[in-house]
């Protein structure tokens, strides 16, 4: 008995150890991890992406970028690796771009919602994944400790392959949100990155907002001082 309770011991021990890195993940070098959304969020306009595959070898693997539900694709700048992003490339509803509006969040056909979804999203396909590289999990510990694809400081412990994608972005909008994935040849979704191994760039401030904050700050700096030599 005790025989076969630690024999269901290890394989539990070994499933969970092989699932400890998931197949796709995403991770922005410099960002901070959003322990609310479990998202590696940053701020700056311009970073670098990564896309984390592990475990086996994985094709045409897809990121796409969804604006904040409010934004509007005319407001917004990005350039994706060297390719400029027009306001006409962005599509409004569910990845994958392929499927039809009566096939939204139907099933495993699209991705979830996830807070993010229906929105106007653009698709980048980043190529294909080999399995020649040690890879670990991007998503911080108890302990917040991870692995970092920029520096490959942390345990790596799966066979995988990353790449990284110089995004810059400017305009306006309150975010973008990366997501990754692999299709079924239906194009619907086969895989994709948990969401608490997601990416996201949130609302960058103009020269000009941050020279108007610092002159409002300055006003109020100047009449506190004003006050305070009257009293």
């Amino acid at each position: 008995m005790r025989t076969a309770l630690f024999s269901i011991m290890i394989v539990i021990a070994m499933s969970s150890i092989a699932m400890g890195v998931p197949d796709l993940q995403l991770f922005i070098a410099g960002a901070n991890y959003d322990l609310t959304t479990s998202t590696w969020v940053t701020t700056s306009s311009s970073f670098d992406l990564y896309v984390v595959s592990a475990n086996k070898p994985h094709d045409d693997v897809i990121v796409s970028m969804a604006l904040g539900m409010p934004d509007n694709p005319d407001d917004v700048d990005v350039n994706f690796d060297g390719t400029v992003i027009s306001n006409t490339d962005w599509t409004y509803g569910y990845a994958p771009i392929d499927n039809v509006p009566d096939q939204w969040n139907g099933g495993n056909d699209d991705l979830p919602r996830h807070g993010i979804f229906p929105t106007n999203f653009v698709e980048m396909n980043t190529g294909d994944y080999e399995t020649d590289d040690l890879v670990g999990n991007v998503r911080p510990n108890l302990y917040g400790n991870y692995w970092n694809p920029a520096t490959g400081e942390g345990n790596a412990n799966r066979w995988g392959d990353v790449k990284s994608f110089h995004v810059e972005v400017g305009g306006v909008f309150s975010y973008i949100h990366f997501d990754a994935y692999t299709l079924n040849s239906d194009g619907t979704i086969r895989e994709f990155a948990p969401f608490s191994h997601d990416a996201e760039v949130t609302t960058v401030p103009e020269p000009g907002s941050v020279y108007l904050l610092g002159s409002g700050l300055i006003g109020l700096g100047a009449f506190a001082f004003k006050r305070r030599k009257k009293q």
